[in-house]
């Protein structure tokens, strides 16, 4: 193992690599595990038509949106986790781990209620075909419980992965993706004596997988005795004042910032239902391919946070800048091979869709080239503020840059470009990529003036 002479591992050293291979490697895998699952479930219902690919689709991107904001609860944890490791302070992450449970629950029960309880009244605002909101609403109401469940594997993953363990929460994936394709298999088209269940048969699967998931990391970490099985005592040091409103304090920026971003995120998903049926169809397909597409950026930005994480709240302040430059090299040789791959494979994934309608089949052709050829700004930027921004918790930054770039200049030029100038699918697709531009430079530069570089572990 090659190390200077502070003794910072070195980037050409063969365990630097490892580590980063073992952390990056399995998030990866099992965001394109969830991928394919978010694909499967497309692919298996576009034989019903484009009204429940539709309704599908929508219903995902809802619980995208959730899926989103519990994200944002399990970075804050994430990020404090790692940074109490590297300062060895193995109490605080069991501490954090349990405020974050009890906050975690807290918040998520509200949209339970809400998904579970008459959503075709609010989904009739959103869109405009009262079938894709039939479909959608039934969708919803079966897995509303399933929204708590993942809240809590999201939370438990994200501190498993910051002290390194990444291949629990793969496994549990992996096991939850096979179940839930096939009950999609028996549940959606009614094998083995089961009855044709179509859209709310992949709610049923979906809400099955996911109880067992979240039963497989929970079981595993309790049968292993390991640190994270939290007891009473646990959750009791945890609900003091001082610690939850230091807890809020950090995560609370991350919450809203990320519910903005995928509030956001799922508003351009309910614009590009007026602007046809057969965009949103599009949209419900793309949105998988574009997921598994950034799973090995995912897994390489939460590889970052944890070793930037890590570094900073070891004072290793020259390391975590060292480690930024590497996987911002990294990321885009990796981005630009990857773009250039999925250019060249659009004939097969056009086949594999090939129950879709020909306007939206043609419609999805052009829309990969123009995400082939846009991608990499959205990976940039993705990496340099997960793996590194808010490794250092300059989360007050990112929620600025974000809101703005997002609410006050993309989805205003995109509503504009429906509504009013009334632009084609493919032009207004490619404006989903313009708050990545407007943000590009200012992470660029907030990196460079290194003001991320916090260690958040002094107090705690």
């Amino acid at each position: 193992m090659q190390t200077n002479s502070s003794g910072q591992l070195m980037p050409r050293s063969s365990t630097f690599w490892w580590t980063v291979v073992m952390l990056a490697l399995p998030i990866a895998l099992q965001m394109l595990l969830q991928s394919l699952l978010g694909m499967a479930d497309v692919v298996m219902v576009s034989g019903l038509g484009s009204e429940a690919v539709a309704a599908v689709g929508l219903a995902a991107k809802l619980h995208f949106l959730l899926l989103v904001l519990m994200s944002g609860l399990g970075t804050g944890c994430s990020v404090l986790v790692a940074q109490y490791s590297g300062a060895n302070k193995f109490s605080s992450c069991q501490r954090t781990l349990a405020v974050t449970l009890v906050v975690g629950v807290v918040t998520i029960v509200p949209f339970v209620l809400l998904f579970g309880v008459a959503p075709q009244v609010w989904l009739g605002w959103i869109n405009p075909d009262p079938q894709v909101v039939e479909l959608a609403a039934q969708y919803l109401r079966i897995t509303a419980p399933a929204l708590l469940l993942i809240q809590v594997s999201v939370i438990f993953e994200a501190s498993l992965r910051a002290l390194g363990n990444t291949t629990l929460p793969l496994v549990a994936g992996a096991v939850s993706v096979l179940i839930n394709i096939a009950l999609n298999y028996v549940l959606i088209f009614g094998h083995f004596g089961f009855p044709a269940l179509g859209v709310a048969g992949a709610a049923w699967a979906t809400l099955v997988a996911r109880t067992l998931q979240m039963l497989f990391i929970v079981g595993w970490v309790y049968g292993r005795n390991h640190g994270f099985a939290l007891r009473w005592h646990h959750f009791k040091e945890a609900l003091v004042w001082k610690t939850i409103s230091r807890f809020v304090a950090f995560t609370l920026p991350l919450m809203i910032n990320y519910g903005i971003w995928g509030l956001g995120n799922a508003t351009y998903h309910v614009l590009t239902g007026y602007a046809g049926t057969h965009a949103l169809a599009v949209m419900g397909v793309i949105v998988p391919i574009e997921s598994a597409f950034f799973a090995l950026f995912v897994g390489l930005a939460n590889a970052s946070a944890v070793m930037v994480g890590r570094s900073l709240g070891a004072d290793k302040k020259d390391e975590a800048w060292r480690l930024y430059k590497i996987f911002d090299r990294l990321t885009l040789i990796l981005v630009l091979l990857l773009a250039l791959l999925l250019w060249s494979i659009r004939p097969w994934i056009l086949s594999f869709f090939g129950q879709v309608e020909e306007p939206a089949a043609s419609l999805l052709n052009h829309t990969l080239i123009i995400f082939c050829v846009l991608v990499w700004i959205k990976v940039l930027n993705m990496v340099r503020i997960i793996g590194v921004l808010r490794a250092g918790g300059d989360n007050r930054f990112v929620l600025t840059m974000d809101f703005t770039v997002m609410w006050v200049i993309g989805l205003p030029v995109v509503a504009l470009a429906i509504f009013w100038l009334e632009w084609p699918f493919l032009v207004i697709y490619a404006l989903m990529f313009l708050e990545d531009a407007f943000k590009f430079f200012p992470a660029w530069w907030r990196i460079g003036k290194r003001l991320w570089m916090k260690n958040l572990t002094r107090d705690g």
